[in-house]
Parts: C-alpha cells; structure tokens; sequence
C-alpha cells in the first residue's frame, strides 16, 4: 500500500488499485493518486485543515495562506498527538497491571 507521501513523490511502485482524486486546501485543488481504503482518512484530513484555517481567518489577523496553512498544521498535528497520548498511557496502565500480576502471581 503507497502512502499519500510516496504517491505525492512518485516512489512507490503499486500501481493496483489506486483511484485519482482530488481534494481542496486552502483554496486551492490538488489532484492525489490513492487506494481506495486512504479515501475518507484523506478527505477528513483536507476537511479538518480548511475548518482550521477558516477558525484562524476569524480569530487572528493572518492574511497570508502560507502562514494560514503553516498555523492550521501546527493546530491539527497538536490535536491528534494530543488525541494519542490517553491512549499511550492506557497502554502502558496495562502493562503496568500485568506486571503487577505476575509479581503477584510470583510471590504466591
């Protein structure tokens, strides 16, 4: 499976079953190359950036789409690391507690 990087550099070399599709950031289309499974991943990411960049028009004197876009990642990136940190940590409570239990198991 290609990543949207590699369809965007040309690197990868599967070309079954992928579709051309086009999405919009910031005004502007870029036309992707993708597997069908990337789809909707792809088209809510494009949508999640463009909410992002029209709350930052509303709230911040920023004109230039560059900057626009530059903030609008920074926001989105910050909310999905932000997203996986509960779920490390719930990982890592449970290895936590299996080890626990096997001390406990250990010690009688």
């Amino acid at each position: 499976m290609l990543g949207v990087v590699e369809q965007l550099t040309g690197t990868g070399t599967d070309t079954m079953d992928e579709r051309s599709i086009r999405i919009e950031l910031a005004g502007r289309a870029y036309p992707l190359t993708i597997h069908p499974d990337e789809e909707a991943n792809i088209r809510a990411a494009a949508q999640e950036i463009n909410e992002s960049i029209a709350r930052l028009k509303k709230s911040y004197p920023l004109t230039d789409k560059q900057d626009l876009l530059a903030m609008a990642a920074l926001e989105v990136t910050t909310r999905a690391l932000n997203a996986k940190k509960p779920q490390a940590a719930s990982i890592e409570l449970e290895a936590l507690d299996e080890l626990e239990r096997l001390l406990n198991d250990l010690n009688g």
